[in-house]
């Protein structure tokens, strides 16, 4: 295989593979089947009708909800059914939806405290100080109780946890919730950046507009299904997104 066609397939390789899964809540199926790969080292961001399942498809992945049937592989890995907790140690991050911070801890004490996982006092203070490179706002609040930032801050306390476990992917459920779009544009500006660095990330987004702009692809799921995947391009060209999000089907 000549270099240019090496180069290609190690950038595509998928790092995330999920068939056949399904899932729910109670005796309530809300997953029906889902197949989806997840690119290495890209930002992946799963779209969708309210209802339709983009955030229990998060938390089966994370371990936080039980898998009913099917597979998941990470990194060449069968990982069905394994815990929240294990998978942490596997290299999967999840940061959930809403700011999940300890209020009553200083933004300094949260991100000490998400690298749980970490012995070495000197690995985490060299990933502190990588925190705070990425984050500059971080370090001018690191004395502060993490409840007295802003909605905007405290999601960027939430996201700034990932490089302290230094996981090979992040899922994110919906990050831009109830931010301003400036702010939006910051917390993606931070996704991005960890995404350059190598992070492989899947974004449960409910701003379609934004996970067409940073995405690199896009999995449009409807009523538990997955309907389309494709380039953010593909997604504009092939699918009629007006009529999927206002009556909830295609």
């Amino acid at each position: 295989m000549n270099p240019d066609a090496t180069a290609a397939a190690q950038a595509t390789r998928t790092l995330l593979s999920v068939r056949d899964l399904i899932s729910g809540y109670g005796r309530v199926r809300t997953l029906h089947g889902v197949d989806a790969d997840v690119p290495e080292g890209k930002i992946t961001a799963i779209i969708g009708p309210n209802g339709s399942g983009k955030s229990t498809l998060l938390k089966a992945l994370a371990g936080l909800l039980r898998t009913w049937d099917g597979r998941v592989e990470f990194d060449g890995n069968d990982i069905t059914g394994i815990t929240a907790h294990q998978l942490v140690h596997n290299g999967i991050c999840m940061v959930p939806q809403g700011r999940v911070v300890f209020p009553a801890l200083t933004v300094e004490e949260n991100l000490k405290l998400s690298a749980y996982t970490v012995n070495d006092k000197n690995v985490v203070k060299e990933r502190l100080e990588e925190t705070y490179a990425l984050f500059p706002v971080l370090r001018e609040r690191k004395g502060n109780l993490a409840g007295s930032l802003s909605g905007g801050e405290q999601v960027l306390l939430s996201i700034g946890k990932v490089p302290m476990l230094k996981p090979k992917m992040l899922l994110i459920d919906e990050p831009s919730l109830g931010l301003s779009p400036k702010m939006m544009g910051q917390v993606y500006e931070k996704i991005q950046e960890l995404a350059r660095g190598g992070l492989t990330v899947l974004v449960v987004e409910q701003n379609v507009r934004k996970a067409l702009e940073i995405a690199d692809t896009i999995i449009v799921l409807v009523l538990g299904n997955v309907r389309y995947v494709g380039t953010p391009q593909e997604i504009e060209r092939d699918v009629d997104l007006g009529t999927l999000f206002i009556e909830g089907k295609l």
